[in-house]
């Protein structure tokens, strides 16, 4: 196994002798060890503990999560199958797919596994960094999560992560950089990649966009200023903020859980930690290109005005 040349990604080292498109600079705090094996290789029977249907512009991927004891297995229909050890921090992705849709795979839920093993709490959010510190936007699928963060790409800002968020919530909470790319819908895509990104792979249902080297930094942990909950209006833009105790069931169902497992009680302890210690709102905005300006104005300038830690 070797390094890859950007090296990390949620907080891990990746040694592997597969070219990935999507990882930061720097080193982790924990080696993930990802290599390749024949899709038959890695199947599994048995009832599934969750199933999913990712709802693409064009197309339903559906996906289903396995537990073997210590093992988990990771079945999407548009890639395969993923083994997965969180003890042992080792991933097998499948040796035949569309490379950057296994890969950005590889980094959601099997990835995921493995920083939950370590303590972490994951969040459906995108993330950006202002001011040294990190913006979560958080929201279920077609919120426009995406179209936000490389609005805020474009305006000079870095994208921690697009879809995943990696939080640790001991106090300060911090938020660990996830993978150093942007899955754009083609109706956001112009077929030129944005300044500061290159284009990977072009698909009937996303253009796939990696971040430049210059862009990506590292995966040191940034603090954590404020997690903004995704809401569609059909003509004003407003942000209210909410209170630890309304927004904690919002948070609960934008974080994931494996049903009997151990860890449900410090979940919820810990998302209800992050609640009180964090600034949270409601963004209301209608889901619309035009306004986009006026939303990253009002983000920078409440973020100006909020004391908090910095870098």
């Amino acid at each position: 196994m070797v390094k890859s040349s950007h090296r990390s990604v949620f907080g891990f080292t990746v040694e592997s002798d597969i070219p990935f498109n999507f990882l930061r600079s720097g080193e982790g705090e924990q080696v993930l060890q990802v290599d390749a094996a024949p899709n038959t290789d890695l199947q599994h029977e048995g009832p599934p503990l969750f199933q999913w249907t990712f709802k693409d512009r064009n197309a339903e991927t559906s996906a289903q999560l396995y537990q073997s004891g210590a093992v988990y297995h990771f079945w999407t229909s548009d890639t395969g199958w993923y083994r997965v050890d969180p003890a042992a921090r080792r991933i097998t992705i499948p040796d035949s797919a569309d490379e950057p849709r296994r890969e950005l795979r590889l980094w959601g839920v099997p990835s995921m596994l493995c920083f939950v093993e370590r303590g972490e709490i994951p969040l459906h959010a995108s993330a950006v960094e202002i001011a040294g510190g990190a913006i979560l936007f958080a929201a279920p699928g077609q919120f426009g999560k995406t179209t936000l963060a490389l609005a805020f790409h474009r305006s000079g800002h870095r994208v921690l992560t697009e879809d995943l968020s990696c939080c640790r919530l001991l106090p300060p909470p911090v938020l660990i950089p996830g993978p150093a790319s942007l899955r754009v819908r083609p109706d956001m895509f112009d077929g030129h990649a944005p300044e500061g990104t290159s284009v990977i792979s072009i698909n009937a249902d996303r253009a796939f966009l990696a971040l430049d080297p210059g862009r990506r930094g590292t995966c040191v942990p940034v603090p954590i200023r404020g997690v903004v909950f995704l809401r569609k209006s059909e003509k004003d833009i407003r942000l209210e903020q909410v209170e630890a105790a309304r927004a904690l069931p919002d948070l609960w169902a934008l974080s994931f859980r494996v049903r009997r497992h151990a860890g449900l009680a410090r979940c919820f302890s810990a998302l209800s930690g992050m609640a009180s210690a964090t600034a949270i709102w409601n963004l209301y905005r209608p889901l619309r290109t035009d306004v986009l300006s006026e939303v990253i104005a009002l983000i920078v300038d409440l973020c100006s005005k909020q004391a908090g830690p910095q870098r």
